[in-house]
């Protein structure tokens, strides 16, 4: 017991002597016998917060681990840093969600997050086999005899086959050998473009051999603005869809950035602004910016903006090889003093319950091209 424990027990001592009635036959024995009690607990009491006093006394605080930045993932600590030459490889773990951050530690994976960030991460070792949910019938029911009620859970097996997402930059040599050009090149171009690929890749990609986003996965919901609602309605009746078809309560709502804009300059009849995010949320779901919900149909000649009321269980982006940067030579890069610098990933991705999502192709009206 610790000292609080004890002076709690010493207090329901003390209130029980005192409930011993004045006129009872063996209340001289009982209120002794509580004593006793008493004065054992107090000793306790007494050593115990001595013991307490010293494991205080001899506490050493440790210091936080400060967290790697990215590009100290990549090319070690600054001080032994020695430049980069054809052939390096760094691997750059990056955590699927974001952390909170000590002002006083280096930001931790300091990208910007998009739509896949939210969704369940997982390591692989080969392309994914999985049983994805269909039509279903819950049929659980009150039971006292006969046969017990059977539900039915239509499951398909589909794959989830590995893709590299990767991309290349030119640097120079000196770019090569400077921490501090390296270190803004990775984070601000070249692991960022992965990051946006990846998300744009989850929800529109059409890849067949490879990752099939989430609007061309047969089975999610979709839902069409009514006449009279805006973003914000849509948002909450996609919310209602997704919970009474797939049963999961909806967590996030990825939109375009356009979307997210007229969001926030929603105004009412007085044209005050109407503030309809709380904590960055909107109807409690965590608002998700992504680039890859800004669709441009060329046949049409316009630019749809969307969005995705979802539940962050109904997918799995996983991962075989981490995102890394290497840098080679090609062409004639070794005359010119230049390297190639290239990010890449490899990934599948799986949507185990499509009615898990609902997608609105256009949150708001879609601009056609200019002529």
């Amino acid at each position: 017991m610790n000292s609080v424990e004890i002076f709690n027990a010493i207090r329901a001592l003390q209130a029980e002597q005192a409930a011993v009635p004045v006129d009872a036959e063996d209340r001289a024995e009982r209120v002794f016998r509580l004593d006793g009690r008493i004065e054992e607990m107090q000793n306790r009491l007494q050593s115990v917060l001595a013991d307490e006093q010293r494991a205080r006394d001899e506490f050493v605080p440790t210091a936080p681990t400060a967290r790697k930045s990215l590009a100290e993932m990549a090319f070690g600590p600054r001080a032994q840093f020695t430049g980069i030459k054809p052939g390096f490889r760094g691997a750059i773990t990056i955590p699927p969600r974001p952390d909170v951050v000590d002002p006083t530690i280096p930001a931790f994976a300091d990208v910007p997050r998009g739509f896949i960030d939210t969704l369940q991460q997982s390591p692989t070792e080969a392309g994914v086999t999985y049983l994805r949910r269909g039509a279903k019938v819950n049929a659980a029911a009150q039971w006292s005899t006969g046969d017990k009620p059977e539900s039915s859970y239509v499951w398909t097996e589909h794959s989830a086959p590995l893709t590299w997402i990767a991309h290349h930059a030119p640097i120079s040599k000196t770019q090569a050998s400077d921490y501090g050009q390296l270190e803004a090149i990775v984070r601000g171009e070249m692991l960022l473009g992965l990051t946006q690929k990846k998300s744009t890749e989850a929800i529109v990609g059409s890849n067949a051999a490879g990752i099939t986003g989430i609007t061309n996965t047969v089975g999610i919901q979709t839902h069409t603005i009514a006449v009279g609602d805006n973003a914000y309605d849509a948002i909450r009746r996609m919310v209602t869809k997704v919970y009474l078809t797939s049963g999961f309560r909806p967590t996030h709502v990825a939109v375009a950035p356009q979307v997210n804009e007229a969001l926030d300059l929603l105004k009412d009849e007085n044209k005050a602004y109407l503030q309809v995010k709380v904590a960055g949320k909107v109807w409690s779901l965590e608002v998700v910016e992504d680039l890859g919900l800004a669709v441009h149909d060329a046949v049409a000649g316009e630019t749809h903006y969307g969005m995705i009321v979802y539940a962050s269980v109904g997918a799995t982006w996983y991962t075989k090889e981490t995102d890394n940067v290497e840098i080679g030579l090609v062409d004639d890069q070794f005359i010119n003093n230049a390297y190639t610098l290239l990010a890449e990933g490899r990934h599948a991705f799986a949507v185990r319950f499509p009615d898990a999502f609902c997608y609105c192709e256009d949150a708001i009206p879609a601009v056609a091209d200019a002529s």
